[in-house]
C-alpha cells in the first residue's frame, strides 16, 4: 500500500508541444502531458469533456512508428500521469455533482483509493476501474449521524463510478469499485474487513487481501488510510499461515513458455496466435515481487518501488534486482502495444499481443521475461511464509 500524490506534487513536463490552442490541433507527439494539458484536465466541467481529453492524450496513432518494447517503456510513466490526472478530476466532479443536487459536501474527511494496476502506478492505455473510499468518523457522532455519513459516501461512490465510466473507465468485472460496500467504508470498517478476510482466507478473500496490498491514495487525505495500513502490516507480521494462503493466489497464473524456450500462443478463439501478456508474463512477475515484499515487511504498492526496497534491505542481491527491473520496465512498454494489435477499444484485448507483429528483439525480450517469471514463481513457492513486521 502506498500513501500517494495528493495533486500538489510538481509533475515533470514531458511535452515539447506549444501551448494548447483549440483552433489549431496539436502535432501528434507520442503520449505527452504538458502544464497546459494538465490545466485543461483541471478545468474540465463534465465527465464527457474528460473522456474527450483522455482519448486525445492517449491517442495511439503516434505510437505506430515504434515497434520495440524498449522504445515504449518511457511512455508508461506519462500514461499513468494522464490516468491519475483524469481520475483525480473525476472525483472532484463527482463531489461537485452531489453538491449541485443538494446532497451536500463530504461530511467528514475522506480518501479515494486506487487498487490493481492503478494502485501500482502501472496502468496500460486502456484501463478499467479498481477503486475504493475510506473516511474518518469522529468519535462524537451518534448512530443516526453515522448512518447519514455512510449514505453520503454510498452516493458519492455511485457518482464516481458512473462518472469514471462516462470518462472512459469501465467498472472492473469483479466489482472492485467504491460503489460496492466491500470497497467503501470508515477506517474502522476497513480494519474489520481486513480481519474478516484474514480470519477466513479462502481463495476469494486472499485475492481481496492482495488487492488491498496494492492500494494507493490518489485523492483526499492520505493520513486517513494510515491506520488501515498499520493494521495490515501487524496482521501479516509472523503470520505464516496467512502468507502461505496468499502464495496459492500469487502462483495462480501459468507462464506460456514450453520446452526449449518456445512461446506458446493461444490456439483457439479470437486471440489465436497471440499471448496473454497480462496474465502470462506481467502479473506473474508483479505477484511474486509483491509476495516477497509483503513477506519482508515492505508495504508500498509500485512494483519498481518494491524492487528498490528489496534491494535496499538486502532481501535480493543488487544484481538480481537489476535483472528483474531490466525485464520489467520493457514489459510496461510492451503493454502499450496491445491496443495497436487489435484496435477495437475492448478492455479484454488490452491483455493480448500478436506474436507475428512483434519485432525480433521484442520477442527475445518477452521470452526472457517469461523465463524470469518462471524462476520467480519457483523462488516464491520455496519462500518461508513469515513477515518480520
Amino acid at each position: 500500500m502506498t500513501l500517494a500524490n495528493m495533486g500538489d506534487t510538481a509533475i515533470p513536463n514531458f511535452s515539447n508541444q506549444n501551448a494548447y490552442n483549440p483552433l489549431q490541433p496539436p502535432k501528434r507527439v507520442p503520449l505527452t502531458l504538458s502544464p497546459e494539458q494538465l490545466e485543461r484536465i483541471s478545468k474540465a466541467e463534465t465527465f464527457r469533456e474528460l473522456s474527450l481529453i483522455r482519448q486525445e492524450l492517449l491517442d495511439t496513432t503516434p505510437l505506430r512508428s515504434l515497434h520495440r518494447a524498449g522504445e515504449l517503456a518511457p511512455f508508461a510513466i506519462v500514461v499513468n500521469l494522464i490516468h491519475d490526472s483524469i481520475i483525480r478530476q473525476s472525483v472532484l466532479l463527482a463531489v461537485g455533482e452531489l453538491a449541485k443536487r443538494g446532497v451536500g459536501t463530504p461530511p467528514v474527511p475522506f480518501a479515494f483509493l486506487q487498487f490493481g494496476s492503478g494502485g501500482r502506478y502501472e496502468q496500460a492505455l486502456i484501463s478499467d476501474q479498481d477503486n475504493g473510499l475510506v473516511y474518518l468518523l469522529p468519535d462524537h457522532l451518534d448512530v443516526a449521524s453515522i448512518e447519514k455519513v455512510h449514505s453520503f459516501f454510498h452516493l458519492l461512490g455511485a457518482t464516481i463510478v458512473q462518472g469514471l465510466e462516462e470518462a472512459g473507465y469501465p467498472p472492473c468485472q469483479g466489482n472492485v469499485t467504491c460503489v460496492s460496500q466491500k470497497w467503501r467504508g470508515s477506517v474502522e470498517q476497513w480494519i474489520e474487513r481486513l480481519d474478516g478476510w484474514a480470519s477466513h482466507p479462502i481463495w476469494e478473500n486472499a485475492r481481496y487481501l492482495l488487492l488491498a496490498s496494492d492500494a494507493r491514495v490518489l485523492w483526499g487525505e492520505s493520513a486517513i488510510f494510515q491506520p488501515v495500513l498499520d493494521h495490515f502490516r501487524r496482521m501479516l507480521a509472523h503470520n505464516a499461515f496467512l502468507m502461505s494462503r496468499l502464495v496459492s493466489n500469487t502462483l495462480h497464473y501459468r507462464v506460456p513458455l514450453g520446452l526449449f524456450g518456445r512461446i506458446l500462443p493461444e490456439v483457439n478463439g479470437r486471440f489465436r496466435g497471440a499471448i496473454n501478456l497480462k496474465y502470462g508474463v506481467y502479473l506473474p512477475i508483479v505477484n511474486c515481487v509483491r509476495h516477497f515484499a509483503l513477506s519482508n515487511g515492505i508495504f508500498c504498492s509500485s512494483t519498481l518501488e518494491r524492487l528498490s526496497l528489496l534491494r535496499e534491505k538486502g532481501v535480493w542481491s543488487k544484481s538480481f534486482c537489476d535483472e528483474v527491473e531490466k525485464h520489467f520496465r520493457p514489459l510496461l512498454g510492451l503493454r502499450l502495444i496491445a491496443p495497436l494489435h487489435w484496435e477495437d477499444g475492448q478492455y479484454t484485448s488490452n491483455s493480448y499481443i500478436k506474436l507475428r507483429e512483434m519485432s525480433a528483439d521484442t520477442t527475445v525480450m518477452a521470452r526472457g521475461a517469461m523465463k524470469l517469471a518462471i524462476r520467480l514463481q519457483r523462488m516464491t513457492a520455496k519462500l518461508p511464509s513469515v513477515s518480520e513486521g
